[in-house]
């Protein structure tokens, strides 16, 4: 597949034509077979990928009638997000709401229609020699890999080979609760039916009795990584004078604007520092791709801030949990109180004005 990119333009991933052509015409067979007739998006299918082990959570779009397609959720962060969704009706479990919409990992299908594919889709499905049906709409399958701060982007072959394994072995299980459709009564929320290993769903039809029911919870949340200067950053920060009265806003987050990486666009965490009496931003920066939580990034505006300010605070008011626990360790090191406040009115308001000018710009 051969399509022109801009040089800033992360890379389209390469997948081998007879991957396309082969999960192109199993998306096909999903499609004929209309499984959201009948399933629903918490009829959580298990999957243990022959080769790596991996647990592999499949969810059914398309009962509501907006979004058709299947989504694939793996490694703790796409599990947790699923099982969080069923069992917490979508509570983030430990991730703030505003940052959990970003956590989602996982490979999708969608049927979509022809004017929401890009060129690159384009070009994939003319290697499939793809024309779609009349009689269902002429709808269009489109592919995509989600990763925790990533923005969406093409399939790796690796991913491709994923769905490809997936697909079939749902469409068993729906093509099983089609004939049996109480298969899922007698089970509770967070107990996910699994696909046995070694089904051939080429070999036979599955059988209600051949399901293997296993509890599962989220994944604990993984405590973020702290804050840290180095020790010439901390002296010079411990010559500031205390200043009684000077609290100081602190906060970091994902700004909701992608910006441009070699491997795909992701949103970056965003880290800003305001002086609550004044308002004035003493510090923001956005972070880099491998800065997950945005501990350096943090680090960075908070040592800027108070250089630019000229004396330590009072106080750090914080918002989010996650944000104390990042900067518990070194505002103890700079004899700093690390407060919570529902609202940190001064910076939410100042982040506002400036993700307005950055989504602007872009």
């Amino acid at each position: 597949m051969n399509t022109k990119r801009h040089a800033n333009q992360p890379i389209v991933p390469q997948v081998a034509a007879e991957t396309w052509r082969a999960l192109v015409e199993t998306t096909e067979e999903f499609n004929r077979l209309a499984p959201w007739e009948w399933m629903h998006d918490s009829h959580v299918i298990g999957l243990r990928h022959p080769v790596t082990k991996e647990v592999l959570l499949g969810s059914i779009l398309g009962r509501l009638r907006q979004v058709f397609g299947l989504l694939v959720y793996r490694n703790d962060a796409g599990r947790r997000w699923l099982l969080n969704a069923i069992l917490n009706d979508g509570a983030p479990g430990g991730l703030e709401d505003e940052d959990s919409a970003f956590e989602q990992d996982l490979v999708k299908l969608e049927f979509t229609p022809k004017r929401e594919l890009g060129k690159e889709d384009r070009a994939i499905l003319d290697t499939a020699n793809f024309s779609p049906a009349v009689k269902r709409g002429r709808v269009w399958p489109q592919f995509r890999s989600l990763a925790p701060g990533g923005f969406p982007w093409y399939l790796t072959q690796t991913e491709a080979e994923t769905l490809l394994f997936a697909l079939p072995r749902v469409a068993a299980v729906a093509r099983m609760m089609q004939a049996e459709p109480h298969a899922w009564d007698d089970h509770c929320d967070g107990q996910i039916g699994f696909v046995p290993d070694g089904f051939d769903p080429g070999a036979g039809a599955l059988r209600a009795e051949q399901m293997e029911w296993q509890p599962m919870l989220p994944p604990p949340e993984p405590r973020p990584e702290a804050v840290s200067l180095d020790d010439a950053s901390l002296a010079e920060l411990l010559q500031l004078p205390p200043a009684k009265g000077f609290h100081l806003e602190l906060d970091v987050a994902y700004a909701n604007f992608p910006v441009a990486n070699a491997e795909r666009a992701f949103f970056p965490k965003l880290a800003m520092a305001v002086d609550r009496a004044s308002g004035f931003v003493g510090g923001f920066r956005l972070g880099e791709f491998q800065d997950r939580d945005g501990a350096k990034v943090l680090g960075v505006v908070l040592r800027d801030a108070l250089t630019q300010l000229g004396r330590r605070p009072e106080s750090i008011r914080v918002q989010r949990p996650r944000v104390e626990a990042m900067v518990a360790k070194v505002a103890g090191e700079l004899g700093i109180q690390v407060m919570r406040d529902v609202a940190l009115d001064e910076l939410n308001c100042a982040r506002e004005s400036m993700t307005q000018r950055f989504n602007r710009m872009a």
